[in-house]
C-alpha cells in the first residue's frame, strides 16, 4: 500500500474493497491459527495446569484474554482453562518451548484488541500529530520498562523455583497475602469482561446500522441486551469451553487485519475533508484547534491506557518454565523480542488511528469509521466475533476467582457457580449500558491493576530476592544489587503516582469536568 499512490489507492479502497477486504481478513486470521498450531509442542502427558492456593484457573483463563482483548487484551503459551483444570490448548510444560514460538506466542498474549483504545489516549491531550512524537516515545520507553519487569519475574521464579505469579509472592514476600495478587487479577478479569462488553456492544451495534435491520434491535442498549441474554450468558453457562477455541485464535488475525484497514484508510484520505467517507461521520476529524500540546496531567490518560496495553506479567512464571533449556539470557531474548515487536505494533496503531481522526478520535477507534465503509465493517466483524468467543473465557476467569477467593470447593463450589454467572453477568452488563468509552475503562484497569502488576509487585519482588540472596550467601550488596534496588524503588514510587494520577485524571474526564 504505502507505493501506491493516491489515486490508485483510493480506486483500490472504492471499487475493491470487498474482493480484496474479505480475502485479506481470512488470509489474516488463517495464518496466526495456522503458526500457533505448527509452532505448538505436542503436549506431554504429564502437563497439568500449575497450581497455588487455587489459583491455577484465573491465570490460565487470563491467558486466553490477553490473546483476544490485551490486551488487550490478554496467550497461549501454556494451559488455557476449559474444563476446570482440563487443558485445551497446551504447550508442555516440561519446558519444549523454543525461543521463536515463545516470542510469538508472548507477542500474542500483549497483542490484542485494547490497542484500538490507544489513538484516543494521544486524542485526549492534543489535536496536533506533532504530539504523536513524544506520544510514540512514551510508547516506546513505557514498553521497555514492561520488559524489565516481565524479565525480573522470570528470574525471581528461577531463583525461588517458583510456577505461578502467586508463589513468586509467597516465596519472596509472604504467602499470608498472596491473596491479594489474586484478587487484583480477578479484579483485572472483571474490568476486561466489561471492556469486551463495550466493544462486543459497539461493534455489533454499528455492524446490524450497516445492514439496515430494525432500530429496536440496532439501538446500542438492545444489542447489549440482546447478545448478553441470548449469547453471552449460554456461551458462559457451558460447562466445556473447548469448542470455542479455534475461534479465541482468530483475535490476532482480526487485529492485524484491522491494522492493515486503518493504514489503508490513512493513506487513501477517505476521512479526509473531500474524502469519499468524511460526510458520513458525525466525529469529523480534527487537528491543531487546541492550540499547542502540553506533556501535563492529561497524558496520564494514555499512560494508564500503556499499562493496560503491555500486562502480561502474571504469565512471566509459565513463560520461563515452558522455554526450552531455560537460562535468564534465553529468557530475555524471548521477552526483548516480543515487547519490540509489541511497541512497535502499538506505535503504528497509535499513530495511524489518530493521524486518521485527530483529536476526534473515539476511545475505541473503530467507531470513528462510517457504517457504509466496507473494509469498516469486516474489522468490526472480526473484532466483534474475536471477542464474542472469547468472552466466555475472561468471564470463567472472573468466576473461578471469586469461587477460590470464597475458598469453595466441591458441591458447593459447584452450587455457587450458576448464581454466580448470573449475578456477576448482569452487573457487567448493566455497567457496559451506562459507559460507553471503552477507553475509561481501559485506562481504569491500566491505572488501577496495571500499574500494580507491571510495576510496583515485581520491583517489590525484585528487591526482596536480591537482598534474600545475598542474605543467604551471607555476603554484603554489590554496587550493581544497589542499582538495581534503588532503581526499584524508583519503579514502586513511579507506579504509585502514575495509578493515583491516573485514576483520578480518568474519572475526572469520564465526569466531564476535563
Amino acid at each position: 500500500v504505502s507505493h501506491f499512490n493516491r489515486r490508485s489507492c483510493s480506486q483500490f479502497a472504492n471499487k475493491m474493497y470487498l474482493p480484496a477486504g474479505i480475502p485479506l481478513l481470512l488470509l489474516s486470521c488463517s495464518l496466526s491459527v495456522a503458526y500457533s498450531f505448527a509452532s505448538r509442542p505436542v503436549q506431554s502427558s504429564s502437563s497439568s495446569p500449575l497450581n497455588h492456593n487455587g489459583q491455577s484457573k484465573i491465570l490460565s483463563s487470563l491467558r486466553t484474554r490477553s490473546a483476544s482483548f490485551h490486551g488487550g487484551g490478554k496467550s497461549l503459551t501454556s494451559t488455557v482453562a476449559a474444563e476446570g483444570d482440563n487443558a485445551i490448548v497446551a504447550q508442555s510444560s516440561s519446558g519444549e518451548a523454543t525461543i521463536a514460538t515463545s516470542i510469538f506466542n508472548l507477542a500474542k498474549s500483549i497483542i490484542g484488541a485494547g490497542v484500538l483504545s490507544l489513538p484516543s489516549g494521544v486524542a485526549f491531550f492534543s489535536d496536533e500529530k506533532a504530539a504523536l512524537i513524544p506520544s510514540s516515545i512514551i510508547c516506546s520507553v513505557f514498553g521497555l520498562v514492561a520488559a524489565y519487569t516481565f524479565s525480573s519475574i522470570g528470574k525471581v521464579c528461577k531463583d525461588n523455583d517458583s510456577k505461578s505469579f502467586q508463589d513468586a509472592w509467597a516465596k519472596t514476600i509472604s504467602p499470608k497475602t498472596a491473596g491479594v495478587i489474586s484478587a487484583c487479577i480477578t479484579a483485572m478479569c472483571f474490568l476486561a469482561s466489561l471492556a469486551y462488553s463495550i466493544i462486543i456492544g459497539d461493534s455489533f451495534t454499528s455492524l446490524f446500522q450497516t445492514f439496515n435491520l430494525p432500530g429496536i434491535i440496532s439501538q446500542r442498549s438492545n444489542v447489549i441486551l440482546l447478545l448478553s441474554t441470548f449469547v453471552l450468558f449460554p456461551l458462559c453457562s457451558l460447562k466445556s469451553l473447548n469448542s470455542l477455541a479455534p475461534f479465541s485464535l482468530m483475535g490476532l488475525g482480526g487485529t492485524l487485519y484491522t491494522a492493515i484497514f486503518m493504514a489503508i484508510r490513512l493513506l487513501d484520505k477517505s476521512y479526509s475533508s473531500g474524502g469519499k467517507f468524511f460526510a458520513q461521520v458525525a466525529a469529523k476529524p480534527v487537528f491543531n484547534k487546541r492550540g499547542p500540546y502540553a506533556l501535563n496531567h492529561l497524558t496520564f490518560v494514555l499512560l494508564s491506557m500503556l499499562s493496560t496495553s503491555y500486562i502480561a506479567h502474571y504469565n512471566a512464571p509459565q513463560f520461563y518454565a515452558e522455554l526450552k533449556d531455560a537460562t535468564i539470557p534465553r529468557f530475555n531474548r524471548v521477552v526483548g523480542g516480543a515487547f519490540l515487536s509489541s511497541i512497535a505494533f502499538f506505535t503504528f496503531m497509535m499513530c495511524v488511528g489518530f493521524l486518521t481522526f485527530g483529536g476526534a478520535t473515539s476511545g475505541f477507534v473503530l467507531n470513528n469509521y462510517a457504517s457504509g465503509d466496507g473494509l469498516a465493517t469486516l474489522a468490526r466483524f472480526a473484532i466483534g466475533l474475536a471477542l464474542l468467543t472469547g468472552y466466555p473465557f475472561t468471564f470463567s476467569a472472573l468466576r473461578e476467582g471469586l469461587l477460590d477467593l470464597g475458598k469453595l470447593t466441591g458441591s458447593a463450589r459447584e452450587a455457587a457457580s450458576r448464581p454466580i454467572t448470573v449475578t456477576m453477568l448482569a452487573l457487567v452488563t448493566g455497567l457496559a449500558l451506562l459507559l460507553k468509552d471503552v477507553g475509561f475503562v481501559v485506562s481504569i484497569s491500566g491505572a488501577l491493576f496495571g500499574c500494580l502488576l507491571m510495576f510496583i509487585v515485581p520491583a517489590m519482588m525484585t528487591i526482596s530476592n536480591i537482598k534474600g540472596l545475598a542474605k543467604k550467601a551471607a555476603s554484603p550488596l554489590t554496587k550493581g544489587n544497589k542499582i538495581e534496588i534503588a532503581m526499584n524503588y524508583f519503579l514502586m514510587l513511579v507506579g504509585l503516582i502514575m495509578g493515583v494520577l491516573g485514576v483520578s485524571v480518568s474519572t475526572l474526564r469520564q465526569m466531564g469536568k476535563l
